[in-house]
């Protein structure tokens, strides 16, 4: 059952990849908070707006019924039985960094916002696919706003990123470009406009894109998004008057470079079908029960244990675990299609470390 500290050793006997996601997270927070508190004030407030504004849109999410479609795996620190240390240490790396990276290449305001979402996105990417796929958390069965998806990660999950992210550094950067000199009250302002504002702004983003595929997200509206996005960031380096661009840590660079190597490594490295997870997960119970989701889409109730279409299964346990069950044990599964899906991750990790490293030219 809950615990809020497990065993490392025993985290590794069933989810040994899991055990690497959440240390590589911890330490990018930590690192980010270093980079943060030797750069001055206004990254202090990206540090601290990044771990406020994340961690905040989890609990919204988790917390609404009609939303609720995702559960995290059973971390050695937990801070609920929902919530592991690790998941504000993610917020922060893929809002802190991608903020801080853009921020030094003077852009105009809406340029920066949308590079900083695109960078986002392809740093949260190889961590969506490796994820959903080795049991670090699980997906409603059929929830359609994450039905569509790419490698087995669901396409509104990038599309999340993108708004959320583009709309968190447009939000700093209003209040960081009208005001360098990050005064405390100046600070309250800007963590109280970001915490306040960026949820509600990507929803709005969401509403309008997902319009392009019927009223979910799917792949036109991430298309579409991607394209625009693009546009802005190229817009603002064609305007873009030269002026010095302040470095980047080292051991930040350092940092970036081997997370994407370290995640593309625990795909070439690990079999999803010997991770097991045992925690909350969708409710169990009869098949076919109908319920409205947030976006008013019908989805199913309870996950029904002998029909779903997810990369876990029961082979592993001696039968399904009963009805009306949210603690229960899932079993990893084999790839379907291994050369295609590690031939994505590793592309995407590749172009990760290529984007970032060529962003220090500018």
């Amino acid at each position: 059952m809950f615990s809020h500290f497990n065993s490392p050793l025993a985290q590794w006997q069933v989810l040994p990849s899991f055990l690497i996601g959440e240390y590589l997270f911890i330490l990018g927070a930590v690192l980010a908070l270093i980079h943060a508190w030797r750069s001055g004030r206004d990254h202090l407030l990206i540090w601290i707006a990044a771990l406020v504004a994340g961690s905040a849109n989890d609990i919204i999410f988790m917390a609404l019924p009609l939303v609720d479609n995702f559960w995290q795996a059973q971390a050695t620190i937990m801070l609920t039985a929902r919530m592991p240390l690790y998941i504000p240490c993610v917020y922060v790396c893929f809002m802190y960094l991608p903020t801080a990276w853009v921020r030094r290449l003077g852009l105009p305001r809406w340029s920066t916002a949308a590079l900083t979402g695109l960078l986002a996105s392809l740093y949260y990417a190889p961590y969506d696919i490796i994820g959903a796929k080795f049991l670090w958390w699980t997906w409603h069965d059929t929830d359609k706003p994450i039905a569509a998806r790419l490698f087995g990660a669901p396409v509104s999950s990038t599309l999340w990123v993108l708004t959320f992210v583009a709309t968190f550094a447009w939000l700093l950067d209003h209040t960081l470009r009208k005001h360098p000199d990050v005064t405390a009250r100046r600070f309250g302002i800007g963590l109280a406009k970001v915490a306040g504002l960026t949820t509600l702004f990507m929803i709005l983003q969401m509403t309008v894109l997902q319009q392009l595929d019927g009223g979910t997200p799917g792949y036109r509206a991430l298309a579409v998004c991607v394209v625009l996005y693009a546009g802005l960031a190229w817009s603002g380096f064609r305007s873009r008057e030269p002026h010095p661009v302040a470095g980047v840590d080292r051991f930040l660079l350092v940092y970036v470079v081997g997370y994407f190597l370290v995640l593309a490594g625990i795909g070439l490295t690990f079999d999803p079908a010997t991770h097991k997870s045992t925690g909350t997960h969708q409710k169990t119970g009869k098949c076919y029960v109908e319920a409205k989701d947030i976006t008013g889409n019908t989805r199913y109730e309870y996950l029904c244990v002998t029909d779903f279409d997810e990369p876990y299964s029961f082979a592993c346990l001696p039968s399904p675990p009963p009805p009306g069950s949210t603690w229960y044990t899932v079993c990893g599964r084999p790839h379907r299609h291994p050369a295609r899906w590690i031939g994505g991750l590793v592309g995407i990790a590749a172009a990760g470390i290529v984007v970032f490293l060529s962003l220090l030219a500018f």
